[in-house]
């Protein structure tokens, strides 16, 4: 509709002879519609490379659209390593609410179907083969407590959130706040795309309890800064906490 404008409105200029009244007032409107159509090319554009989604994230307001753009050109890059096609639904997420999640120290992430469970985490293990760890291979025993797919939010800091929690402590603040521990699946993605977007994964130097479990226990995990993910080590009780030691947490969309 705006490029139709654009034309029309060139069309009226031609036709108008110099001095006319009213061709200060269109030239006016031209250009804004023309701004209008640049910024509204920017956020749809597909973009080429990881490099350039990331480099609009840090630069444009976050809208539903470029946001879904982004998520949608990172996963096209991530399926390469791997041979395969993800599709990824529009961001469901509102625009204050993308906002509001920001002034929270919150970010959106995808999980895409065919990546949640625990089956099929060594596809993980393979598009981001630094990880090494065991949680990621075939045959890991390393449950989740659900496995949805699509979007969800989750917390931005390096540092992990809830420090000095025990499990209970930990799970009993999750739940009160309305929201549920991250498993291993969304860790990863969320701490790859961590470190896409600020050149840190999560937990460089905190671990975090996740919605995951190993042989019914709570597992923890990490990061170092070379990108391996550690998985339950060291071995930690349900009552132990100390100042290094806190919790991830998800909102699903």
């Amino acid at each position: 509709m705006a490029v139709e404008l654009s034309k029309y409105l060139e069309e009226q200029l031609r036709g108008l002879p110099l001095g006319h009244p009213d061709k200060t007032y269109l030239e006016g409107l031209l250009e804004a519609t023309k701004d209008y159509n640049a910024r509204v090319d920017g956020v749809f554009s597909v973009f080429n490379s990881v490099d350039q989604a990331v480099e609009a994230y840090k630069s444009q307001p976050r809208t539903p659209e470029l946001v879904t753009r982004i998520f949608q050109t990172i996963w096209r890059e991530r399926g390469k390593f791997v041979g395969a096609t993800y599709d990824i639904t529009p961001c469901p997420y509102t625009q204050k609410e993308l906002t509001v999640l920001g002034q929270q120290g919150k970010r959106v992430g995808y999980l895409p179907f065919g990546l949640e469970t625990q089956q099929n985490r060594k596809i993980l293990g393979k598009m981001f083969p630094k990880m090494g760890s065991y949680s990621v291979k075939e045959g890991n025993l390393v449950t989740n407590n659900e496995n949805p797919s699509g979007w969800f939010d989750y917390e931005t800091g390096i540092d992990a959130p809830y420090l000095n929690t025990t499990e209970k402590q930990l799970t009993e603040r999750v739940a009160g706040e309305g929201r549920k521990l991250l498993n291993l699946n969304q860790y990863i993605i969320a701490s790859q795309d961590s470190n896409s977007l600020t050149g840190q994964y999560l937990d460089e130097k905190t671990l975090a309890r996740l919605g995951s479990r190993n042989g019914g226990r709570v597992v923890h995990a990490c990061f170092d800064r070379d990108g391996v993910l550690g998985v339950d080590w060291p071995p930690l009780g349900p009552d132990d906490h100390c100042r290094g030691l806190g919790g991830r947490s998800s909102g699903v969309k």
